[in-house]
């Protein structure tokens, strides 16, 4: 039987947000029981934002969850269209909202949906937050109608406040901005937002397509042919991608290259610090080693949190943050939310190329000139039978004392899933996904060859091979 994240109406909450498949768990019931907490916690009278994506039922789902919070004594501010994650975290935070909810399972495949929820200053919601809604979700009914419930107050159009914020950081400029949007919900917003300041944008996947186009809405280079392609034969001056609810983000640069976050999060940082600029550097166990070289050669400090931007948001809350990034593509600015923003994100790249009259490519060939290059590949996997952490934490620590890695170990680390570390700079992470059966390999070195020996001696690890 195929295990799922919510089991006998139990509702878990991954990296970020609720995710399952579609009326196998995520179902109206379990979201109407959800709402029912979610209500109690946000209190009466309280207003509570509601977002959704593009994925299929998305503004069904979204109508009934703002209708069951009207019935239980909440306001719902429900948005008239499809929208951004972010732009439910801008709404939520500029707009004094007790919480904010954005229907939608970001990355996963078109089987699923979900539901993240933001907190009054519009970060993913705490694990306190979560643990609390959850606690008593096993007692709490929901016994009213399904899809026929649909919320009968007045709905409202975001874009506009969301849009003129990210319109006073991006200057006016003239480059062809190419953007993959995975059918997701980040356009048309970020293409009206090009073209007000005299870009030129060159979508691809623009339209609205519950099924992604047969693939998972997620910027990795497998995905990116077309684009790619475009860049390759000059057709634009950079390529941007999107996930299915634009909190993620990935780069081809106008060579054609699939730059990942690792090299986004390092070349933003890079810009800042060489700029003069002073703050502190977040970054998940998976990041890379760019990062740390920078603050070493900039005397900067670097903090290394567990994967999850919900991780990241309480160091950002803290204050004092220059750039904040998670392996996955999210990544977020002290001085804009304590939030992942892929469009904000690309708002941030495009004024940093218009400051220094470079295109992206070269900006990251200077600034890997002084701390150096690496390569990054990730792979996902089914396992052939499930581990709970503890179980994949035994598997892994007694293998690696009779497998041959590639390297020599220096350290392992449990702060979250497996952390190898090797001679040279070189890592191994192996961790279970959040939202996903998969379990989830990365890997860094100075070149494809070491990072793809690396990724086999992993899946020995725990016996795949």
């Amino acid at each position: 039987m195929k295990k799922n994240n919510c089991v006998s109406g139990r509702i878990n909450f991954g990296t970020d947000g609720w995710r399952a498949e579609i009326a196998e768990s995520f179902t109206f019931e379990n979201l109407g029981r959800l709402a029912v907490r979610v209500a109690g916690y946000a209190g009466k009278n309280s207003t509570v934002c509601v977002g959704y994506d593009n994925r299929f039922l998305s503004p069904e789902y979204a109508s009934f969850f703002a209708a069951v919070l009207e019935k239980n004594g909440v306001k719902a501010d429900l948005s008239a269209s499809a929208v951004p994650t972010p732009c439910v975290s801008h709404r939520t935070a500029r707009r004094g909202c007790a919480l904010g909810a954005c229907i939608s399972a970001s990355h996963n495949p078109a089987s699923y949906n979900g539901l993240k929820l933001k907190e009054n200053y519009g970060g993913s919601a705490r694990s306190e937050l979560v643990e609390e809604l959850i606690e008593g979700i096993s007692g709490t009914s929901y016994d009213g109608p399904g899809w026929a419930l649909k919320y009968e107050g007045e709905t409202s159009d975001w874009g506009e406040e969301y849009l003129a914020e990210l319109e006073k950081a991006l200057p006016d400029g003239e480059l062809r901005v190419a953007v993959d949007y995975f059918h997701g919900s980040g356009s048309p917003l970020f293409g009206e937002l090009l073209g007000r300041k005299g870009y030129t944008e060159i979508p691809l996947r623009s339209g609205r397509n519950p099924l992604f186009g047969g693939v998972n809405p997620e910027p990795r280079p497998q995905y990116l042919c077309e684009l790619r392609k475009l860049l390759e034969k000059g057709g634009a001056d950079i390529g941007f991608a999107f996930d299915g609810d634009a909190d993620r983000i990935a780069l081809v640069d106008e060579r054609g290259r699939f730059l990942s976050m690792q090299v986004i999060l390092a070349t933003l940082a890079w810009d800042m610090l060489e700029s003069g600029r002073e703050g502190r550097i977040i970054k998940t166990v998976a990041g890379s080693c760019l990062v740390e070289r920078l603050s070493e050669k900039f005397k900067a400090q670097t903090e290394i949190v567990p994967i999850g931007f919900k991780n990241i948001c309480p160091e950002m809350l803290k204050g004092d943050v220059l750039v904040a990034g998670e392996e996955s593509g999210g990544i977020g600015f002290g001085d804009y939310l304590p939030e992942r923003d892929a469009l904000y994100t690309s708002v941030r790249i495009l004024e940093m190329m218009k400051r220094r009259s470079m295109p992206f490519g070269e900006i990251w060939d200077k600034g890997s000139s002084e701390f150096g290059g690496s390569h990054y590949p990730r792979e996902e996997f089914p396992c052939k039978r499930s581990f709970s952490r503890e179980e994949l934490l035994q598997r892994i620590s007694e293998n690696i004392k009779i497998q041959d890695l590639p390297y020599r170990i220096e350290r392992v680390s449990d702060l979250d899933g497996v952390r190898i570390d090797m001679g040279g700079g070189r890592w191994l992470p192996i961790r279970p996904s959040g939202t996903e059966p998969p379990k989830r390999l990365s890997a860094r070195g100075e070149d494809e060859a070491a990072t793809e020996k690396m990724i086999r001696s992993g899946r020995k690890s725990i016996n795949e091979e």
